[in-house]
């Protein structure tokens, strides 16, 4: 006896292909996907721009480098700013700053962030004023 589809029966007894349920899975399925390929993507970004690009002369990276120096040579600015840009390359950047002690001095850094092999480092000199 052959099975007459009644005018009651719903779409996903029918088998039809955009039911309500899936089309919700889908939509559902997206709102998930979309994000967290753009978290993956900006987390890949991030991770990387280290070991192919040179810290600008005030970006956070350059400020740590800058501290770490600092300290070494125990020499504690009261703020690390301004730090100027003098030139840069793909292959170098060069920078100076004139940075406040607590004490009333200056300390003026010049910088160079430079590539050796694949990897980032720093040149400077720290002349106390």
């Amino acid at each position: 006896m052959p099975q007459d589809v009644s005018p009651q029966q719903s779409s996903s007894q029918r088998g039809d292909p955009a039911t309500p349920p899936q089309a919700r899975r889908r939509s559902a399925l997206r709102l998930i996907t979309v994000p967290l390929i753009a978290i993956v993507v900006a987390l890949l970004y991030y991770g990387l721009h280290d070991r192919f690009f040179l810290p600008e002369c005030d970006s956070e990276r350059a400020k740590r480098t800058l501290a770490d120096v600092l300290k070494q040579l125990k020499l504690e600015p009261v703020r690390f700013e301004p730090l100027t840009t003098v030139s840069s390359s793909k292959t170098q950047v060069i920078c100076n700053a004139l940075l406040p002690l607590p004490d009333g001095g200056n300390v003026t850094v010049d910088y160079t962030f430079y590539w050796q092999g694949s990897q980032a480092n720093i040149r400077y000199s720290v002349t106390r004023k």
